[in-house]
């Protein structure tokens, strides 16, 4: 029992860790990316409102016939770059020919790396970039041909990327996130910002916080399992004091309750019979058996699955000597019994206690069935599990939970469970040696006021 507890208890807590400690990581990485991204696109932006005002100072490096930054121009925008790591602007005319390029905060890009890049984003406003500079075109001696026969294409349909505008898009080609506007002569100024560090670091951080949370959660689970012992230490002396009391007054009330019935006994070989006798030996009796199923559900608990020994024997044939047993206590309220049982059916079980079972699952269905009603008995094989139905028509259904009759001392009717001698734990024993066996119990409510009680087995063989 103490084992069990602890183990709920380590279950139960470590499930609610792992849920704050999922959700917390999670809020974090995704906050992490999302203020990434807005830096990222704060700056990008940056970058081209500063590029679409100055676009007759750009030069660039990297690309044949133009000229390069100097003097404060360059000093500038390496500070700058410090601040927005790599990134380059290019601008190109309606034609689709580079007239400007400012590459001096992306090094380590060649003229057709820039090219490919641009080629990528090139299709918002249906300019092909050619990979040529305006001043090669001017120098070729085809020059009005190619200019005139400078393809032009319609905006590609919608791949994915964001539009933000009639004149602007946004989007993501290699490492790079880049931002594209048209001006008003139709040529289009794009800026090209570098997010591979960011990319890196939102890894990174994935990553660390991963391996942190992991670590945590052994922690938290290692600290746990120590704690849990002394946690449930006062629950599980309680329960234990219970059980025991339980067992000490079963044992103790046995051999009173045996004197009395020898009593009663003796007493009416002397006297006869009276109804005063009759009470004593009932009440006696009822006890007796209450006493009995108490010890049963304390063994239970104490011993844990290994205090009966399991054996395979036929199910069929000792259920149908058990509703035998009941047919004439049955007919005395006038109440018919209706067997559907497979012949055949081994089981392994403990033997002595699905015996019992059968008994308190009759035994139930007699006493609190319908007068000139009907019990219908069942027992089948269902996939890889056997499954016994004992069901009874009663004069009305109470209006609660059918599992609630499993739970110990609970009466439907009170009154007429003193009547017929019910202890209101019966079915909490069957119960218990269902579960005890790897099985389980359940309730069902029928129409026509029908109670329904399912017990299935595993089919250990198949």
């Amino acid at each position: 029992m103490v084992r069990e507890l602890q183990r709920k208890f380590t279950g139960t807590t470590m499930l609610v860790v792992t849920i704050l400690l999922v959700l917390f990581l999670a809020v974090l990485n995704i906050v992490n990316i999302g203020l990434s991204r807005k830096d990222s696109q704060s700056v990008l932006n940056r970058i081209m409102d500063r590029s679409t005002g100055q676009i007759p100072a750009m030069a660039g490096t990297g690309a044949p016939g133009m000229p390069g930054p100097e003097g404060d121009e360059r000093e500038r925008k390496d500070a700058e770059g410090d601040i927005y790591g790599s990134y380059f602007t290019v601008h190109v005319n309606e034609n689709g020919a580079v007239t400007s390029i400012d590459s001096s905060h992306a090094d380590d890009l060649t003229w057709n790396n820039i090219v490919a890049l641009l080629q990528d984003a090139d299709d918002a406003f249906g300019v092909e970039v050619t990979g040529e500079t305006e001043s090669e075109l001017s120098e070729r001696p085809d020059v009005e041909q190619r200019e005139s026969g400078i393809k032009m294409r319609e905006p590609a349909a919608d791949d994915g990327r964001k539009i933000t505008g009639k004149k602007t898009e946004t989007g993501k080609t290699g490492s790079y996130i880049y931002k594209a506007e048209q001006l008003d002569d139709g040529s289009v100024m794009y800026a090209f910002l570098d997010v591979s560090l960011e990319t890196s670091f939102i890894l990174r951080l994935l990553l660390i916080t991963g391996a942190v949370g992991i670590g945590t959660w052994l922690l938290v689970f290692l600290l746990v399992i120590y704690l849990s012992r002394r946690a449930i230490a006062p629950i599980a002396l309680n329960i234990e004091k219970q059980r025991q009391f339980i067992t000490d007054a079963g044992h103790e009330l046995k051999t009173p309750l045996a004197v009395i019935i020898s009593n009663v006994d003796v007493q009416e070989l002397h006297s006869g019979k009276t109804k005063w006798l009759d009470n004593i030996r009932s009440q006696a009796l009822r006890l007796s058996d209450l006493t009995k199923q108490m010890l049963t559900l304390s063994k239970m608990d104490e011993s844990g699955k290994n205090s009966f020994i399991s054996t395979t024997f036929d199910a069929s044939q000792m259920l149908e000597d058990t509703v035998r047993v009941f047919r004439e206590s049955a007919s005395l309220r006038g109440i018919q019994i209706r067997t559907q049982i497979d012949p055949g059916i081994q089981i392994t079980f403990s033997r002595e206690q699905f015996q019992q079972m059968l008994e308190l699952l009759m035994d139930n269905a007699v006493k609190y069935g319908k007068e000139n009603g009907e019990i219908s008995v069942s027992l089948q094989t269902q996939r890889r599990l056997v499954r016994m139905k004992f069901s009874n028509s009663c004069e009305e259904l109470p209006d609660i939970d059918p599992d609630r009759l499993f739970d110990r001392f609970y009466r439907a009717d009170t009154s007429r469970s003193r009547q017929t001698g019910g202890s209101g734990i019966g079915l909490a024993v069957v119960r218990a040696i269902a579960e005890h066996n790897g099985g389980k119990a359940s309730a069902h409510f029928c129409p026509d006021n029908v109670i329904e009680f399912v017990i299935d087995i595993p089919d250990n063989k198949k």
